[in-house]
């Protein structure tokens, strides 16, 4: 009902002087409610209608730079907090790999690069796995090989004395 009004209206300021005319045109797009409003500027625009008054004009500039700015500084903060997000997970996986590393080492001495890059390269699972694998293996292989086919460890033979002779040419 809103729209056939305002439509009514509007061919009627089509018979007043051209200012007085955009100035009724606007009015009534902004008394409009938000369905009403979207119907006759979508028939306006179809026509190829552009707000006159500079009133209107001034506002719906205003309102596109406003609208413009908030989308921004909201994709600016979900993409913040997002990083965030992201970098703090990175961080405790990191973190966990580090004392699964300093563990191993403090338990069973100084691990070869091979042993440090594939606990590096381990997935969170696995780090777990090794960290409770720790708690009562007798030694580096029990912690580390047994962990199946598909683990990082696989076709590594660890033993206390290849460890440390390894360190020790490591040494020399």
């Amino acid at each position: 009902m809103a729209v056939r009004v305002a439509s009514a209206a509007i061919v009627a300021s089509a018979h007043l002087d051209g200012e007085r005319s955009q100035l009724y045109l606007d009015s009534i797009l902004i008394s409009l409610s938000v369905n009403g409003s979207e119907a006759i500027e979508a028939t306006m625009n179809s026509l190829g209608f552009e707000y006159q008054s500079d009133f209107a004009r001034r506002y719906v500039a205003q309102g596109k730079a406003e609208g413009k700015a908030e989308g921004k500084a909201e994709g600016k903060a979900e993409g913040k907090a997002e990083g965030i997000a992201e970098g703090m997970a990175e961080g405790k996986a990191v973190g966990r790999m580090e004392i699964v590393l300093r563990l191993l080492t403090l338990r069973f001495g100084p691990l070869s690069e091979a042993v440090q890059t594939s606990v590096r390269g381990a997935d969170g699972e696995r780090i777990d796995t090794i960290a409770e694998r720790m708690l009562t293996a007798q030694t580096l292989e029990e912690v580390l090989g047994s962990l199946g086919r598909g683990s990082p460890f696989a076709g590594y033979a660890f033993s206390r004395d290849s460890l440390v002779s390894e360190a020790r040419a490591q040494i020399v």
